[in-house]
């Protein structure tokens, strides 16, 4: 099969997970059926996709609209409700992020006393020194950009994590370990997050930063990102006074290094899913692997 996911150039690891998780479960995938697209774990759906046969384990809708109708789509399971609903398929297959069933979330956590991780997206931390901020608000940076089982064993050294990165809160949730949603930039994706929330039955109440944050600027993004500010396109989901109009100096650093100690002191603000509720996501989830085999021929190792 063709393995359909996002690849970024310098590293995701969420959407990296996807080289190595399916093919741990289906020893096999890389030679059967090639004529077949396989989308596993991603924001990926959406828009129109290439013709031919494919299936789907688990992705998510979020950033190209809703998905064409498609004869050749077979649906196992998706990342929730949401996107679900957006396919016109039973929102029982709305089951949850594929990224539950990497073995390393199973390995048994071993927290540093205070260590509150912090986790961007990697659009985020390609524009911003986080790691000086981080440092400065005495939180511990966890790139998005490093191989998945470094991600992992980071999360595992947190007693609690503050995540712009979705799957740094996805894989937080599963490890247990307590986890609070923050936007440090503009391009926080609320349809994403509330598709995977809703399979868990929680609320999205992200913490914001207070001030924008970028350590470049130059004077015709600044005009660009003025313009948008007034304009005011896509409504309050949209942050539009999250789009920089100067690159940022040492007070809104100060400021934003304070803001980010204070959120991370905030016990009741963090959140956990069901420990019940990602049980039972992750044995549907290998039903549906299961049937996935069974159908294609493939071995199955869970």
């Amino acid at each position: 099969m063709q393995l359909e996911y996002c690849h970024i150039q310098g590293g995701n690891f969420g959407d990296d997970l996807n080289l190595s998780l399916w093919a741990r479960l289906f020893p096999d995938i890389r030679v059967v059926h090639p004529e077949i697209r396989f989308y596993g774990i991603g924001t990926i759906l959406g828009g129109r996709q290439p013709p031919g046969p494919k299936v789907i384990l688990g992705s998510g809708i979020g950033y190209r609209g809703d998905a064409l109708p498609d004869p050749w789509r077979k649906v196992y399971w998706v990342r929730g409700p949401r996107t679900a609903e957006r396919l016109g398929i039973d929102p029982a297959l709305g089951i949850g992020d594929g990224a539950l069933l990497w073995p390393a979330l199973r390995v048994p956590r071993s927290p540093m006393p205070g260590r509150v991780g912090l986790v961007p997206h990697f659009h985020s931390i390609r524009r911003f020194d986080w790691a000086g901020l981080a440092a400065r608000a005495r939180l511990h940076l966890v790139d998005p950009r490093l191989p998945p089982e470094e991600v992992a064993t980071q999360l595992r050294s947190c007693e609690r994590v503050l995540c712009e990165s979705l799957h740094g809160a996805i894989c937080a949730d599963v490890m247990g370990i307590p986890w609070r949603a923050i936007v440090l930039a503009r391009r926080f994706n609320d349809f994403k997050w509330r598709d995977w929330l809703d399979g868990l039955g929680l609320e999205l109440a992200p913490a914001e930063m207070p001030v924008e944050l970028l350590d470049r600027l130059s004077p015709a993004k600044a005009i660009g990102n003025a313009l948008n500010r007034l304009v005011d396109r896509g409504g309050p989901r949209a942050r539009q006074r999250m789009r920089p109009l100067r690159a940022a100096g040492e007070r809104k650093r100060q400021v934003a290094a304070g803001e980010l100690a204070r959120l991370s002191a905030q016990l009741d603000a963090f959140q956990l899913g069901d420990r019940g509720r990602v049980a039972r996501q992750r044995e549907a989830m290998l039903e549906q692997c299961a049937a996935f085999a069974r159908d294609h021929g493939t071995g199955f190792t869970p």
